[in-house]
């Protein structure tokens, strides 16, 4: 039976990967409203251009004389929200009614899953649920709904304060995770081990975290801080040899379809950096079908204890010893990076149809009946970080100039596309913000994921980036850099500090690449 045509908003912002316009303007009349036009780059402006039949943009985040795309852009470099989570889905319920739209869809945006759901609810129309959506946006109601429904995790306290977080260390011990509840790529996410007064250690990470806030006008919850037992993970139970080159965690996307959970893929992870820091991501899991089946069902039961009901699911996962698992986390929508492309490119899933036809129409018809195992090629999304070279430190600013890349990539693989930072880029390491601090993203392709894995652990160990350091602040430390590093360099032409002409600044810095958009 022929579907009548139906009409679709997309709330466009930044995170993870963006729905594809082309597509849903197979399935439907797409409409686009744009919170800040500041976190949409000129060529997903021209995507809209092409595929949408009316776009609005929020009135109060444009200036008179109308704004300018960005080329590309991250959370660092996008104007701060001027909407509280209650406007924003005030906003998009009358942008919903102003189109005549069916549903909303709106990618991988941790910040307005709630604000969705709000306006989704109040039209009557399929979305993640309020209730569900205010569990899966904040880690604390997260933390109290995997333990009411019996998903594996960590035993947790809320902090509100230095002096909760000293409480919980009494309580918890060591190692513990302190966590902000209302962000996301484990910004602010810090280990304690009981060196440092764990005092000293909350106020730092609040410091750090004073440019993040504009994010809580996007969220509601009283509690700022969650503190966790660390979960010790044991790749060698999962992986067995090949656990040198993977993480001790997987991810696993899928999607809710009235309550039911629908999973699609594992994606495998190489071993982290600093401050819980995500390296690369491969796909298709090179796990056992045994091991698989173990992280499919727990995840099951902590996005249905969650009580959501329609959205995407991105669902993080530690691998324990003893094949056991806990939940890190999961969030009501896409994966960020860009795992969603990539399980389209190894499986053929596209999960943005997927999402629209289970928003239109309460359908699982674009949903694996089971997750996908099996693929005839791998795909890897690895990024360099300033953390790689060695003369780097915490607090230190740098001129990005490029990096080696000779004899990187071993037999077999193959880099299908990289997104890398303009020469004369100005690149920071906070601390606290250590996924911020990328220069490169880099897409590898091969036969198996195995492969990937050990290109992944070849081009981190010998890469060696061009940087100098910026004006006044913390240089290039000489004595820690490996024999055979790239000499510190500024980019021809390039001044310190400051952008290469052309580029888009904002608060000195270049914007970097998007994880969106």
């Amino acid at each position: 039976m022929e579907r009548s045509r139906k009409k679709l908003l997309v709330v466009a912002d930044l995170g993870g990967s963006p729905p594809d316009l082309r597509t849903l303007a197979e399935l439907a009349d797409v409409y686009v409203y744009i919170p800040r036009p500041s976190a949409v780059t000129a060529r997903y402006m021209e995507d809209i251009g092409r595929c949408a039949h009316g776009v609005l943009k929020e009135r109060t985040a444009c200036p008179p004389g109308g704004y300018e795309h960005p080329a590309s852009v991250t959370f660092t470099g996008a104007r701060p929200y001027t909407l509280t989570e209650e406007q924003l889905a005030d906003r998009i319920a009358e942008a919903a009614v102003l189109f005549g739209a069916d549903g909303i869809l709106f990618g991988g945006a941790e910040n307005i899953v709630l604000s969705v759901a709000k306006a989704a609810e109040r039209l009557g129309l399929r979305s993640a649920g309020v209730q569900g959506a205010v569990q899966a946006r904040g880690k604390l109601e997260m933390r109290r709904a995997f333990r009411a429904g019996g998903a594996p995790g960590p035993d947790f306290r809320p902090i509100y304060g230095a002096d909760d977080l000293a409480v919980a260390a009494s309580e918890l011990g060591y190692p513990l995770v302190l966590k902000p509840t209302y962000l996301a790529c484990s910004i602010g996410v810090t280990r304690l081990d009981g060196s440092r007064d764990p005092a000293e250690v909350f106020r730092e990470v609040q410091a750090s975290l004073g440019s993040s806030e504009e994010d809580r006008l996007l969220f509601g919850g009283e509690c700022l801080f969650l503190a966790e037992t660390y979960m010790q993970g044991c790749a060698e139970d999962w992986y067995g040899e090949l656990a040198p080159l993977y993480g001790d965690y997987v991810s696993v996307e899928g999607m809710m379809v009235g309550g039911v959970y629908h999973p699609v893929a594992i994606t495998d992870k190489a071993p982290q950096h600093s401050e819980f820091t995500e390296t690369a991501h491969l796909v298709p899991s090179a796990l056992d079908a045994e091991a698989q089946q173990v992280i499919v069902e727990a995840c099951r039961l902590a996005n249905e204890a969650l009580g959501l009901r329609t959205c995407p699911t991105h669902t993080e996962v530690k691998l324990l010893k003893g094949r056991r698992v806990g939940i890190i986390e999961t969030a009501a929508r896409f994966g960020g990076w860009s795992i969603v492309p990539q399980l389209r490119d190894v499986y053929g899933i596209d999960m943005t149809r997927a999402w629209a036809l289970a928003v239109l129409y309460g359908s699982a018809e674009g949903l694996p009946p089971s997750a996908l195992r099996e693929a005839a090629s791998a795909r890897c999304n690895m990024r360099l970080y300033l953390e790689d070279d060695a003369r780097t430190r915490v607090g230190g600013t740098y001129v990005y100039a490029g990096y080696e890349r000779e004899g990187l990539l071993p037999d077999g693989v193959r880099l299908a596309a990289e997104q890398e930072l303009p020469a004369g880029s100005v690149v920071r390491r906070v601390a606290g913000q250590n996924a911020m601090s990328f220069v490169s993203t880099l897409q590898l392709e091969a036969d198996r994921p195995q492969a990937l894995a050990a290109a992944v652990r070849r081009i981190r160990s010998a890469v060696r980036l061009r940087l100098a350091a910026a004006d006044g602040a913390a240089g290039l430390d000489a004595a820690a850099a490996p024999a055979g590093l790239a000499p510190a360099e500024a980019p021809a032409g390039a001044r310190p500090g400051q952008a290469a002409e052309g580029e888009p600044v904002r608060d000195g810095q270049p914007l970097q690449e998007s994880f969106s958009f």
